[in-house]
């Protein structure tokens, strides 16, 4: 549905601006269309139910990792909307590393901060784009966002 809202959006922007949209949308709803398709069958609806019954009932144990990464960039965005992409990216690429990747502490840091501190001076500095700063960045900078 988003999908789907986003594809008629994209018929009000400039040529120049809807070509992306379009080359990545069009495959993406014949996609999901053939898809629905094969899901008429409802041998296929049987297999679904089975396969996510396992998954729900812990069978399949890198579902586990899967719903904690889903959970992670849920997270992400919250965080991201709360203080700003550097903050998030940099929380973002610790709870990877550290938690999911079971890496040494040390190393996650330094790779966080880097990984961040390249960022910023890609899109600050090279490319002159100012990068999301967050609501709390926004309220202490004057403006009454709360």
């Amino acid at each position: 549905v988003v999908v789907l809202a986003a594809f008629i959006e994209a018929f009000n922007y400039k040529i120049v601006s809807s070509r992306t949209p379009f080359v990545i949308m069009t495959p993406l709803l014949i996609l999901v269309v053939w898809h629905g398709v094969r899901l008429m069958n409802p041998d296929a609806w049987r297999e679904v139910k089975f396969h996510a019954g396992s998954a729900i009932s812990g069978r399949y144990p890198l579902f586990k990792k899967l719903v904690g990464l889903s959970l992670a960039f849920v997270a992400l965005g919250m965080i991201i909307y709360a203080f700003g992409h550097y903050i998030g990216i940099f929380v973002f690429m610790l709870f990877l590393m550290k938690v999911m990747g079971k890496e040494k502490l040390l190393l996650a840091l330094i790779v966080s901060v880097v990984a961040t501190g390249v960022i910023f001076v890609l899109f600050e500095k090279g490319f002159n784009i100012e990068l999301y700063r967050g609501l709390l960045f926004r309220y202490m900078a004057g403006y009454r966002v709360f």
